[in-house]
């Protein structure tokens, strides 16, 4: 049984075997309905009782909720509050941010430390040899077909204002080509010089003269990759070339479009790749990378080959066996990553020899990220500044908790206002007024600026409670305010480590003993849990009083029921009556 909704949906007139509508006075002429009514209005004034006792430790239990949703809070803040990389912070300023940049943890001595970069990291690289078929300058335009299908073109070369046109046909190998378009330049009065690459698979012409060529049907610039090139001018020399290796391929064909056939697997870093001459280099591609994790496979489609490059920077072997060749992993050259190296100086003249993996560098607490060789000098200093403000922000947060508290206890129920049309805080408003056990919590909360912490006070750090010349009010309240000068003058006598040993630095320090106590408070089975939680005293008294208005609930239905009899059997014996006495009436008046 539900015995809260009870509690909150209390009402007396619904029961399965109670009549939807009662009516009654039909013989007497009486107000049945309102006579029970006050009847029960009476009677359940006992268990009205009970739903307010009930709606009391309700919002008691939600008010000591949101206080322990409050002090924890606060606890989490302190956690981080006393670390160390707070309560110091360092600053790292470097004289070159092209070169490096860096930060210093807490642990950093203060000092200039000087720092050459000798060599950065850089990833591994294993670099297939071409991809497929070899071309030849006696191969035909036709078979070309690598990327798109070869279509008969019309070029017009414009040169010394000439334009000539060049045939290409399907059947043209591409030492025609070159003849074709050498014997143009000649024809146009002009000289060139028209070779093929056939290391690089790329279409050169070069000429003393200014030219150009374009295309007036066809897709032959596309075939030889001249649609995307530049004509470059090198001391009155022009060159135009192809932009990349014209038997480069679509990575839609297939494996066997490179000249494999079957199926089969090969192996990078002992990871077994498997291949069917049905797969297009797409596949194969994925395949690699779905499967071999620290490695990131690739086609370079500029210069037609397959690129397999470490994931992680530094000296990682790649070891590639059993490769097809048509692939042109099997003639590829292996580049082994280099791991980066600093030279580091401290101010005392000792140097150091660092190494990473990942151009980022560590020494006792300095960290710093290489861009660039170079030489730099990064200063280290403990900004006093910023401890202040860590210093300030804890007095706000602090003040915050406690007036809190203070408000929980001192504050009144709100009046003159329909519950209904109240937020749930004002609802719980005043339901903590003068608790004694929230006054143990706040007056413990308090007594904890007034302690000793491994032989030091609050006080000294500039930190006192109270408001002079005001009064006691703030002291009551708990308030703390902060000294900024008398702070700094404490660092100053004290070191710079000395707030962070005040505040967090053992297990006694200030914000370690408030941090357990607020834990004890409110962890599950805490003390407040203890208190407000699900089976804690607050919830038990609720069950308890739920199932007394249950009992209630049922008592009062059955009253209820009673009455209407009652008044029912009345009503019935009057309509008797009366029936009999109409028909004595009737029978005197014949006589």
């Amino acid at each position: 049984m539900d015995y809260s909704s009870i509690a909150q949906n209390i009402n007396y007139r619904y029961t399965s075997n109670a009549p939807m509508f009662q009516f009654g006075g039909l013989s007497s002429g009486l107000d049945t309905a309102s006579i029970i009514d006050k009847i029960m209005e009476v009677e359940s004034r006992p268990l009205n009782r009970l739903n307010e006792k009930f709606k009391i430790l309700d919002y008691q239990q939600k008010a000591y909720n949101n206080v322990s949703d409050k002090l924890r809070d606060f606890m989490n803040y302190l956690t981080d509050f006393k670390l160390q990389s707070n309560l110091i912070p360092k600053s790292a300023t470097v004289s070159d941010a092209t070169v490096l940049t860096a930060n210093a943890s807490a642990t950093v001595l203060d000092g200039n430390y000087s720092i050459s970069i000798d060599k950065l990291a850089s990833r591994s690289i294993y670099n297939g040899g071409k991809v497929g078929v070899d071309i030849t300058s006696t191969d035909t335009y036709s078979s070309l077909n690598h990327k798109y299908v070869p279509q008969d073109s019309t070029l017009v070369l414009t040169v010394n204002n000439t334009d000539v046109n060049i045939s290409i046909s399907s059947t043209d190998t591409i030492n025609d080509i070159v003849n074709k378009i050498s014997s143009a330049f000649t024809t146009a009065g002009a000289s060139a010089t028209v070779t093929f690459d056939d290391v690089e698979n790329k279409l050169v012409i070069q000429s003393s003269d200014i030219f150009s060529i374009s295309q007036s049907s066809g897709n032959f610039l596309s075939i030889f990759r001249l649609d995307d090139a530049n004509l470059i001018n090198n001391s009155g020399t022009y060159t135009l070339q192809s932009s990349g290796d014209i038997g480069a391929y679509s990575t839609s064909k297939t494996l066997a479009d490179l000249g494999i056939s079957g199926s089969g697997t090969f192996t990078i870093n002992d990871v077994s790749i498997s291949y069917s001459d049905t797969d297009t280099i797409f596949d194969l591609i994925s395949r690699i990378n779905n499967n071999v994790s620290d490695v990131t496979a690739s086609y370079d489609e500029n210069n037609n080959k397959i690129v397999i490059t470490a994931n992680e920077m530094g000296d990682v072997i790649i070891n590639i066996s059993g490769a097809p060749s048509g692939l042109g992993l099997d003639t590829g050259t292996f580049t082994l990553g280099d791991v980066a190296h600093a030279t580091l100086t401290t101010d005392s003249g000792l140097t150091y020899d660092l190494y990473s993996d990942n151009n980022t560098f560590t020494y006792n607490g300095l960290e710093f990220t290489a861009y660039n060789l170079g030489n730099v000098t990064i200063s280290v200093n403990t900004d006093t500044d910023a401890i202040v403000e860590k210093v300030k922000e804890f007095v706000d947060k602090w003040n915050e908790m406690t007036d809190y508290l203070y408000t929980k206890l001192t504050e009144d129920k709100v009046k003159g206002k329909d519950e209904s049309e109240m937020s749930e805080e004002e609802k719980i408003q005043g339901y903590l007024k003068n608790d004694q056990y929230l006054r143990r919590i706040f007056d413990k909360m308090r007594g904890f600026l007034y302690d000793s912490y491994n032989g030091n006070y609050l006080w000294e750090l500039g930190i006192t409670s109270g408001d002079s010349g005001i009064g006691f009010e703030n002291t009551m309240k708990g308030h703390i305010e902060l000294d900024e000068d008398k702070l700094k003058e404490y660092i100053s006598k004290n070191g710079v480590d000395s707030v962070w040993k005040f505040f967090g630095g053992s297990e006694t320090s200030f914000a370690s003993q408030v941090k357990d106590y607020l834990y004890d408070l409110t962890k599950f089975n805490g003390e407040i849990d203890q208190v407000a939680g699900v089976s804690g005293r607050l919830g038990r008294e609720k069950r308890v009083l739920a199932k007394e208005m249950a009992n209630w609930i049922d008592i009062l239905q059955k009253k209820e029921q009673d009455l209407w009899a009652k008044f029912s059997a009345m009503e019935e014996a009057l309509a008797k009556l009366n029936s009999q006495g109409m028909y004595i009436a009737q029978a005197l008046s014949k006589r």
